[in-house]
């Protein structure tokens, strides 16, 4: 798609309010055709160093240093005669901003344009944030003060910056008269530098903010359009433990603050004298310290306040205080502003079975907190928009647990977007033929058919490079590389981007997979002639593979075409001579209709009666689908999702990474949605729920309680909770809402 018409897409698709449930969208709110707010910055005169930055973070974690990071605070009085009832906001910046008013902190934006970790010649699409605030009954104000701190340069993977630096507000100001007064960004805006913050994590507030000055206006070269999200949930978390310290004049001391959950989260520290308070924080175990996770406040004699600029993934500080001042105390205090996609629906899962029930629980959790205003791997990571396997599991557990798929809806067309920018391009080469799954499977929980015409295009290039991958034996044959498979390490090779005889088989059949849901997609559209050339050039690869790729003997597909290729950079080793059996590969020749029927379930049956490696919690979620396709759900599933019981049990507040290191010196975080299948599988597969029409407007239910002695299921729709309970030798007790058309088998 072109620009003007991705703008057209999401000026169309954006939302005010939520109306009869959480998938409900509002055309309403729509892209200004034109605006008197303007970008303002610091003056290139007054600040020549603090102009421009790196655009991405991906080749240095020290992005913050140098002259080019800076925090900026601009500021606009404004005495409206009449008291306010509300405020509509729009918003953007580079990078991030926090909108404040009157001393209240509203919201931190704007939401990210998406990118992989290969960089597009042109820049992915600038967003604003909407923000509606409304005045309490006791306090309207007639006099209102916009503060917005805008910070430049990214510190996260997947920030994305523009080079320059610039902000831009629109606030649309109702009076108690009825009256409107529009309050625009402009050069009578005043700026200021805060030179107290050294760095992205070091704050000196002892060094005074520099006078306030005119901001000056700077070029539009953002073009940024409505985000057609909400903005994020903020709230303030207080430690269990740990979150105040006392050090007496000349003294150090030390406290260790712990917090109920990890948290995706941005840390606050207060001080009431001078002192020097270094912190450092931790997901689950408080001896795992990185650099990278430090904060630092140096507090001066008129109290100090710190609120980091990134967000980071927080289960507890051990944080050190050193007082200054040898006659004088210091008290400090330590807190987290937690944040996340708003949850407005919430489902839930109780059973006979309470280690499943907790591994729902940590599943849905650690959803939540990576649900920001795009899908993250985790929190501390936070890496582009670059791992759309882990954004498409996250879509499915979404649909189980809070419902709302905006924000999946939205990943889709941002990546569409990066896509069509690098002509068919993402750097995880498998993970550019899941989002075409992503993509069908957010069309079947939405019923969105617009958001299927505006990938096309981008389909279309990524359809057209695979075509180029095609060797003379009818496989994909000659790719740039293997990648993404699973997180674990096979004969010395790392499956993150394996050789060929170890990733040819599991790229070669999600092309097959991809070619099928793309064939349902142009069907969808009426592109009927594009989709009958997909459906042949599925019989062609489904030939290929099982000719070149299955071994007749042990009746098992191998990983891939053993050979001598030279390795073709990093990520493409070179080619081994072994034939290797695996898990992963026989999966996906099930599950994306490499092999059908009969002949699928009892290869998925061989497959998991054997002894070949496990996979990790991510590629689980594959392995669950193809057992449910197959219709081995009653028989296997819960066994396998127990699997998941130590994983909860070890750390309830945050879902581990993976149950096996893929290397002795790895460390796995605890925040990674990538392993949370069992929030999706465990409500849709004991429901037994299917889509018969798209977008909920027809669905099955089979209640079923595969060993259990009962279940109590609460699964969001877009028309409101949908909640099912089954006990042992009594008939399902289903509460369906109002319209909602449900087929019982």
């Amino acid at each position: 798609m072109d620009r003007r018409e991705f703008i057209k897409w999401m000026a169309a698709t954006a939302v005010v309010a939520e109306r009869g449930g959480v998938f409900a969208q509002d055309a309403g709110m729509k892209q200004k055709e034109s605006s008197m707010s303007q970008w303002i910055w610091l003056s290139p005169f007054v600040y020549p160093q603090h102009q421009h930055c790196r655009k991405d973070t991906y080749s240095s974690p020290k992005v913050t240093d140098g002259p080019g990071f800076a925090v900026v605070q601009f500021k606009k009085i404004i005495k409206c005669g009449k008291s306010v009832e509300s405020i509509h906001f729009r918003a953007s910046g580079d990078t991030r901003f926090r909108i404040i008013l009157n001393g209240e902190r509203l919201w931190t934006g704007p939401a990210e344009p998406g990118s992989d970790w290969i960089q597009p010649s042109t820049p992915p699409q600038y967003f604003a944030d909407e923000f509606i605030w409304k005045a309490t009954d006791g306090k309207k104000p007639a006099v209102l003060e916009f503060l917005a701190e805008v910070r430049l340069g990214p510190m996260r993977g997947n920030e994305m910056s523009r080079g320059q630096g610039g902000f831009r507000m629109e606030a649309d100001v109702q009076l108690a008269d009825g009256k409107h007064l529009v309050v625009n960004t402009g050069p009578e805006w005043q700026c200021r530098l805060l030179s107290g913050w050294q760095n992205g994590s070091t704050f000196d507030a002892r060094i005074s903010a520099i006078e306030w000055t005119s901001a000056v206006v700077v070029e539009d070269i953002w073009h940024e359009t409505v985000a057609p999200i909400p903005v994020r949930d903020e709230w303030n978390v207080q430690p269990l433990e740990g979150g105040e310290l006392t050090v007496q004049g000349g003294a150090t001391g030390e406290s260790h603050a712990t917090f109920d959950r990890i948290y995706a989260a941005y840390l606050v520290m207060e001080a009431d004298a001078p002192c020097e308070i270094t912190a450092r924080m931790y997901e689950q175990n408080p001896h795992a310290l990185h650099a990278t996770e430090k904060a630092i406040l140096t507090g001066g004699d008129g109290g100090s306040y710190f609120c980091s600029l990134a967000l980071q993934s927080i289960g507890g500080v051990i944080w050190n205080v050193r007082s200054l001042d040898a006659a004088r105390a210091v008290h400090a205090k330590l807190s987290i502003i937690a944040t996340c996609y708003p949850v407005r629906q919430e489902g839930s899962f109780h059973s006979s079975d309470t280690g499943l029930d907790a591994v729902y629980d940590v599943c849905k959790w650690t959803l939540q907190i990576c649900r920001q205003t795009m899908h993250l791997d985790s929190p501390k990571h936070q890496e582009p928009l670059a791992c759309t396997g882990d954004y498409y599991i996250e879509a499915m557990m979404t649909a189980g647990t809070f419902g709302d798929m905006r924000l999946a809806a939205l990943d889709v067309v941002r990546t569409a977007h990066v896509l069509q920018l690098s002509d068919g391009r993402l750097f995880h080469t498998t993970y550019s033929l899941i989002w075409v799954h992503m993509m069908w499977e957010v069309y079947q929980l939405t019923g969105d058919k617009e958001l299927l015409k505006q990938c096309l295009p981008a389909l279309d290039k990524l359809l057209g490079r695979f075509r180029s991958y095609i060797g003379e034996n009818g496989l994909v044959d000659n790719p740039p590389d293997y990648m993404f498979v699973d997180w674990l390490v096979v004969s010395g090779q790392s499956m993150h981007h394996p050789p060929k005889s170890l990733g040819q088989t599991v790229l070669n059949c999600f092309y097959h997979g991809a070619l099928l849901d793309a064939a349902r997609i142009y069907a969808e559209c009426g592109k009927t002639a594009v989709a009958q050339a997909c459906n042949e050039q599925v019989t062609t690869l489904q030939k290929a593979c099982r000719a070149l790729l299955y071994d007749p003997d042990k009746q098992l597909f191998f990983d891939g075409l053993p050979g001598t290729e030279p390795a073709k950079g990093h990520w493409l080793p070179a080619n081994t001579q072994e034939r290797h059996f695996s898990r992963h590969a026989n999966t996906l020749a099930v599950l994306c209709g490499v092999v059908t029927g009969e002949k699928a379930a009892n290869l998925l049956e061989r497959m998991l009666d054997s002894d070949m490696q496990e996979v990790q919690p991510y590629f689980m979620h594959y392995v669950l689908e193809a057992i449910e396709l197959c219709g081995l759900f009653e028989k296997r599933g819960l066994d396998i999702l127990r699997k998941w019981i130590p994983l909860a049990k070890e750390c309830p507040r945050g879902l581990k990474e993976g149950w096996f290191a893929p290397q002795a010196d790895y460390g796995f975080d605890y925040s990674h949605a990538w392993g949370g299948t069992p929030a999706w599988q465990l409500p849709a597969r004991l429901l037994g729920f299917k889509m018969i029409e798209p977008g909920f407007a027809k669905i099955s239910l089979s209640p079923r309680l595969c060993g259990l002695d009962w279940f109590d299921i609460s699964m969001p729709t877009p028309k409101g909770m949908l909640r099912c309970r089954l006990e042992k030798g009594k008939t399902p007790q289903v509460e369906l809402p109002e319209g909602l058309n449900c087929v019982m088998r």
